[in-house]
């Protein structure tokens, strides 16, 4: 088990400590409605961490995840090279969508419409904003 969470734990602390997120809380706290907006996106926020963590521990089994001999079984080793390929794939569209030359990039539409986000929306949505890295 301590093998598992020692594993487990440097994703962990990357996807704790990702950018996106620490931008969007500055961002809400200097805007207009700081006191309610900003708790309310970290509350979010760490309730979909915790959501999705319980949602692995419920349906995750740990035989499909373990092949023989302590190796990774096929399935998990297919996931994470469909994730790999993934997050290559977005890497690349990312760099081709880089504006060319001296063009001034173009800030992302979340950005620009923080200041009017409400306590509720600023909630609902702060599991999405790690997905936002590409312009929208």
């Amino acid at each position: 088990m301590g093998g598992a969470i020692g594993e487990i734990l440097t994703p962990a602390v990357g996807v704790a400590l990702s950018p996106i997120p620490i931008i969007a809380v500055i961002l809400m706290l200097f805007s207009a409605k700081a006191k309610t907006n900003g708790p309310a996106f970290v509350g979010g926020w760490i309730a979909g961490i915790l959501i999705i963590e319980a949602l692995v521990l419920i349906f995750a089994d740990p035989a499909n995840v373990s092949g023989e001999d302590g190796d990774p079984s096929t399935t998990a080793s297919v996931i994470q090279l469909g994730l790999g390929i993934l997050l290559l794939l977005l890497a690349v569209k990312q760099w081709r969508s880089r504006p060319k030359g001296g063009a001034e990039p173009v800030m992302p539409k979340w950005m620009a419409t923080i200041d009017k986000t409400t306590p509720l929306v600023a909630m609902g949505s702060a599991r999405f904003f790690p997905a936002s890295t590409q312009k929208t």
